[in-house]
């Protein structure tokens, strides 16, 4: 980032006045110190090591917009399993057991994915493909 900044023309056809080379030597300048900020935040981003629960936050946060469409219809779907429940007392056990046994095989796929993930962070997985 400490490096000399050379002033080049823009163009051939400009005129040698103080304002024009002043503002090309400007303009090389705020370049250079972009392409400098750009490869720092590359470099700080590939190297930066992010442990896997922060960086899963990250990108929740990154997705927000995507998971809360998905919370709304949680909710609907929430008030409409209440309202069949409420609707049907006598199937209430059995609407609990079916979606606890969902739930229990989601929570089971994503330990599976977290699991594959933090192996493949600390290079030790092997599957078929890798």
């Amino acid at each position: 980032m400490g490096d000399q900044v050379t002033c080049i023309p823009l163009s051939e056809n400009t005129v040698d006045t103080v304002d024009s080379s002043d503002a090309e030597c400007q303009l090389t300048a705020n370049i250079a110190a972009l392409v400098d900020f750009r490869n720092a935040n590359i470099t700080r981003q590939t190297q930066e090591i992010t442990p896997i629960p922060s960086a899963l936050v990250n990108l929740k946060w990154m997705n927000r917009r995507d998971i809360h469409p998905l919370r709304v219809k949680e909710e609907i779907y929430g008030l409409v399993l209440a309202t069949v429940v409420k609707a049907n007392p006598t199937q209430e056990a059995k609407i609990l057991e079916l979606l606890e046994k969902h739930y229990q095989r989601i929570k089971a796929e994503e330990a599976e994915t977290l699991t594959i993930t933090r192996r493949l962070a600390d290079g030790s997985w092997q599957g078929s493909l890798l």
